[in-house]
């Protein structure tokens, strides 16, 4: 059995919770941080974008800064996400490849299917029947609606895979603070996401938060074959996280990369 750490759920800022998913790849890389699970929700909401798109074709700026969104720039590829600060919970996993590839799991997109499928398997123990897909990089579905869009970064034979799980969704506030494709309209993306997209939460009997993250914590242990241990974030990583904070993430050369 391999001893991982778990870091239970909390809620932290944008910045933050994307610059500790990168201060704990690099400690896992350096070989001074076990392989870690964390699951994090969003205050303020926030708007993380691919690490290759442009923020001001993605990103209603004036709108976020009245509503005082965050901003982000990810390390992952992907797309611009809105994550609702009251209606999503996000996983990260940082682990080796050789672990995963031990685990039979060769190909990218098995890769990132051994992952997802914990989250399958918690669902389906809670009652609800999900499906594989792929938008861009590797989804999952219920009702054939997406509530999972999930991205990696791969960096010294070391993987770090982050998700969403939306457990509600406000199409209307979304397309506020993201820029609807040219050439389509706020009504036209707000029909979209409400045809294709579904929060799930209202759909697991008698939803409650801890026994849903309880549930996905042991789907994670029983899939994986490794143990979970409650852990908190050390001293060095939060400083790192820190730095590239103020360094990185609230960098305007970052953030307007490709503008």
């Amino acid at each position: 059995m391999n001893d991982w750490r778990f870091i239970p759920l909390e809620t932290k800022n944008g910045y933050w919770n994307m610059a500790l998913d990168e201060a704990i790849l690099e400690s896992v890389i350096q070989k001074r941080s076990p392989f870690t699970i964390r699951l994090y929700k969003w205050s303020p909401s926030t708007i993380t974008i691919g690490r290759n798109q442009s923020l001001h074709n993605e990103v209603n700026l004036k709108f976020c800064q009245r509503e005082k969104f965050d901003v982000i720039r990810r390390i992952t590829g992907g797309g611009a996400v809105f994550h609702d600060n009251k209606g999503e919970i996000t996983y990260s996993i940082i682990c080796s490849l050789d672990f995963l590839k031990k685990r039979k799991a060769l190909t990218i997109i098995e890769q990132y299917e051994i992952i997802t499928d914990c989250i399958t398997v918690c669902l389906k123990n809670l009652g609800l029947k999900t499906n594989k897909g792929i938008i861009h990089c590797p989804a999952l579905f219920f009702n054939n609606k997406k509530f999972s869009g999930n991205a990696q970064l791969r960096k010294k034979g070391i993987i770090l895979q982050h998700g969403t799980i939306l457990l509600d969704i406000n199409p209307e506030l979304m397309y506020f603070a993201l820029k609807p494709p040219q050439n389509s309209s706020h009504n036209r993306m707000v029909k979209s996401v409400r045809t294709k997209c579904i929060g799930i939460k209202n759909s697991i009997p008698n939803y409650k938060e801890q026994y849903f993250v309880d549930s996905l914590k042991q789907s994670f242990m029983n899939q994986l074959d490794i143990s979970l241990l409650n852990g908190t974030i050390v001293q060095r990583e939060r400083e790192y996280a820190k730095k590239l904070i103020e360094e990185k993430y609230k960098n305007k050369k970052w953030l307007e990369k490709y503008d």
